[in-house]
């Protein structure tokens, strides 16, 4: 989670509200910024209670969301659902990660619905072919996962790998795209990206 920067106005409080979904509620967070909203997280379903954790690590967040996110929330709920959705991320707050970390994002994006890429390929794919780690540190930075979508990125094995949301969540996540993982845990190499 962003943490508030210092020096920051009443005006930028943090803000959330939850998407429900049949794999749990997702969380939204964001700020005011001017009269738009700015998103700073999006939190995947988590076994504790996800408003307790908002609430620790933003004391005094407020649960209420923004009319102008709505259609996030409409995409976030469809995308959850099943749906083919490309998110906008014109309200994300991508000025809070450092720029090797938003060009990574960036790529993900990029990431077709139901591929998969492994880390060193999207190293490659940014110019930084022997940044591997780095872009798996990146990614499991990524404050806005589902909008970039960071599951869709695995080991060169094959192998699923790490997953902010837990393994088990990142499996169900790309089966929900229609990519087939088999019993040993390996996705076929016709799933690339």
């Amino acid at each position: 989670m962003r943490k508030p920067r210092k020096g920051e106005d009443s005006s930028m409080k943090v803000r959330y509200g939850f998407v429900p979904s049949d794999l749990g509620d997702v969380g939204i967070l964001w700020t005011q910024r001017g009269g738009a909203p700015s998103v700073i997280a999006v939190h995947l379903p988590m076994a504790e209670s996800m408003e307790a954790a908002i609430c620790r690590d933003y004391p005094g967040a407020v649960r209420e969301l923004h009319p102008l996110l709505d259609e996030l929330v409409e995409w976030i709920r469809g995308y959850m659902n099943g749906r083919i959705i490309r998110f906008d991320v014109a309200m994300i707050d991508l000025e809070q990660c450092h720029a090797f970390q938003r060009r990574v994002l960036l790529k993900a994006f990029e990431i077709p619905r139901g591929k998969i890429v492994s880390y060193g390929r999207l190293a490659e794919k940014i110019s930084a072919p022997r940044a591997a780690r780095a872009v798996g540190t990146a990614l499991a930075g990524n404050p806005f996962p589902l909008i970039f979508p960071c599951h869709r990125v695995i080991k060169s094995t094959g192998r699923l790998g790490q997953f902010g949301g837990g393994v088990e969540m990142k499996r169900k996540l790309l089966h929900m795209e229609g990519v087939e993982i088999s019993e040993k845990g390996r996705v076929a190499q016709e799933y690339l990206w």
